[in-house]
């Protein structure tokens, strides 16, 4: 206890001194704390006039655009597997699947209280066509033809190509999977704007449940609309009046401020294992996904080691295999992550809706025990190309403006030393580190795998994204690692023809394309992405862990809007999940 309370002077004398101060309002004595869901972001806004979602130098998340302020057709809960209906009720696909006509949900209504319809769909997918600088641009030119108005509540969107799965294109439709989705504005205000990318849109008119109240460069506070849409529709109300996005300092800051109840979460990576558990030590209303390590939840995008697949002698199967053979992961876990997560064997998040593909190749897994510490299997594989240890040179790009990465590789670079492997940390920064990566000039180094679905992780390897050495690969997750298989491309070809709900027809042809993709390896996964996130129960009851997993504990996400209110249930229609006051 006294270890603590000179830890919390410490920190208390730190905030004095350095800590920025809280964002000032007119009437600050009507923002009561009981009232208020207080997030902690990671650094100053650098422009909070700025509130326009598709602009350079914007921050969606930071200011609560994509949570609160905008809403979206669909929801993608990846912790339960359901798509939720919101803005939209409904979608159907054409026999040919080059068309979908989505049906909107009556008696939505932007702030200002005009209809939201088929014309604000249309106006904001040709808005987007014609001013290639706005974000989701491209990805809408690429996927989609043409959107027309069927009715006022009923729209089609004609694609460019057949695709049954483009209702999880983030970036070409409005549902949220990861993190956010293609936003659709109210063409009754951005119709008025000549530049599209010069409006700062300071006063955002949404759909969503919360107005923007005040803006400064330390923080944003949200007010709650009680002429809400969703209210009349859906018969609820937020519970939180305010939403207040908040910088408050660095990691001992922010510690500070939840062990005095002054916030009620914060964003991911604020918080270290240790400090954390100082946290909880004195606040016990402070938890995370899990009460006990790893307390992260499994960000979406698992982390894998890249192999140069056209860089001998990494062309063969058989010393990739050697090399996830030579890592320890559970040492990586305890040293580099402080034992806030878990090794991975595949490259998708062990979710809910993704336990039967898992289940679907643990024969394989069986077969190919990649993830297994086993030194001597790596010397058998090596050998079996006639190679040892010491024959083999990896050159192990590692961006050096990422701290996790500089931890990962201090510990893998050492495991495979120890094994005789000659290892070269090549540590880049800024474009230097981006270069490398997408133009194959590495041996090894380290990648998220997003976006979360199986099948469409499956696609990053398709040989459709393959390119020559010294070419830019299209990003680098697709394909910068130089795989190639056109046995396994026709594969994933056959899964990308089918919805992603024909589970039963899905699971066959993926089970052998996973055979091929675990023979070959062209990766190496390495762990799963922590995400520990913190939150105060002291306030506000209702919030997702691993004993009640009814969302994802993310506040960044678009979906954190559904964290607040809860949602129906897709089968059922019954309410889920919300924030409530606690005790209340």
């Amino acid at each position: 206890m006294q270890r603590y309370k000179l830890w919390s002077l410490v920190v208390l004398l730190g905030l004095l001194v350095t800590g920025p101060a809280a964002p000032a309002f007119a009437d600050q004595q009507e923002v009561t704390r009981a009232e208020t869901l207080k997030i902690a972001i990671p650094a100053q806004i650098t422009d909070p006039t700025n509130l326009n979602i598709y602009a350079a130098g914007s921050d969606r998340s930071a200011t609560g655009l994509h949570q609160f302020i905008y809403e979206y057709f669909f929801y993608n809960n990846l912790q339960t597997g359901e798509f939720i209906p919101w803005l939209a009720e409904s979608y159907e696909y054409s026999t040919d699947n080059t068309s979908m006509t989505v049906k909107l949900r009556d008696g939505v209504t932007w702030s200002d209280g005009q209809p939201f319809t088929a014309d604000d769909v249309v106006f904001t997918y040709e808005l987007l066509a014609k001013n290639p600088g706005m974000g989701n641009s491209a990805e809408v030119t690429k996927a989609v033809k043409s959107v027309e108005k069927v009715d006022s509540l009923n729209v089609k969107i004609n694609l460019i190509t057949g695709n049954p799965r483009f209702h999880l294109n983030r970036e070409a439709f409005p549902a949220v999977g990861i993190w956010g989705a293609l936003t659709i504005l109210p063409k009754h205000i951005w119709e008025k704007e000549a530049d599209p990318l010069t409006f700062k849109n300071s006063d955002p008119v949404g759909t969503g449940p919360y107005r923007v109240r005040d803006a400064s460069q330390n923080g944003v506070t949200l007010e709650r609309r009680d002429d809400w849409w969703g209210t009349k529709v859906f018969e609820v109300t937020p519970a939180p009046r305010f939403v207040q996005f908040t910088f408050v300092g660095d990691e001992q800051n922010v510690a500070l401020a939840l062990s005095n109840n002054d916030l009620d979460a914060a964003w991911i990576g604020l918080l270290s294992a240790g400090t954390f558990q100082q946290v909880t030590a004195q606040n016990p209303n402070v938890r995370a996904w899990t009460q006990e390590l790893p307390f992260a939840w499994p960000d979406p995008c698992p982390r894998g080691l890249m192999i140069n697949n056209d860089n001998p002698p990494f062309d063969k199967p058989e010393v990739r295999q050697a090399l996830s053979h030579l890592i320890d992961r559970q040492a990586v876990v305890d040293l580099a992550y402080e034992g806030t997560t878990t090794p991975a064997w595949n490259i998708w998040p062990e979710y809910d809706g993704n336990i039967p593909y898992s289940e679907a190749i643990a024969d394989i897994h069986e077969q190919y025990p990649i993830d297994t510490f086993d030194p001597a299997r790596a010397e058998e594989l090596l050998a079996s190309v006639g190679l040892q240890p010491s024959d083999i040179t990896v050159r192990y790009v590692v961006n050096a403006d990422n701290v996790e990465e500089q931890k990962n590789s201090q510990v893998i670079a050492d495991q495979l030393t120890a094994a005789g492997i000659n290892v070269e940390v090549q540590p880049l920064t800024g474009n230097a580190n981006a270069d490398a990566r997408l133009k194959g000039d590495f041996d090894m180094t380290q990648q998220p795998f997003c976006p979360g679905y199986p099948v469409e992780n499956l696609e990053l390897f398709h040989s459709k994204y393959y390119v020559p050495l010294g070419e830019s690969a299209p990003w680098f997750e697709r394909n910068s690692f130089r795989y190639n298989n056109p046995e396994f491309d026709a594969l994933v070809d056959q899964m990308l023809a089918l919805p992603p709900d024909a589970t039963d027809q899905i699971l066959p042809v993926f089970h052998d394309a996973m055979a091929i993709w675990y023979r070959d390896l062209p990766i190496i996964p390495l762990v799963e992405t922590p995400a520990l996130v913190p939150f105060n129960f002291t306030y506000w009851e209702g919030w997702p862990t691993s004993e009640d997993p009814w969302n994802m504990p993310v506040t960044w996400w678009a979906t954190t809007g559904l964290v607040v209110t809860g949602y129906p249930d897709p089968a059922t229609g019954e309410w889920v999940g919300g924030l409530e006051p606690a005790g209340g």
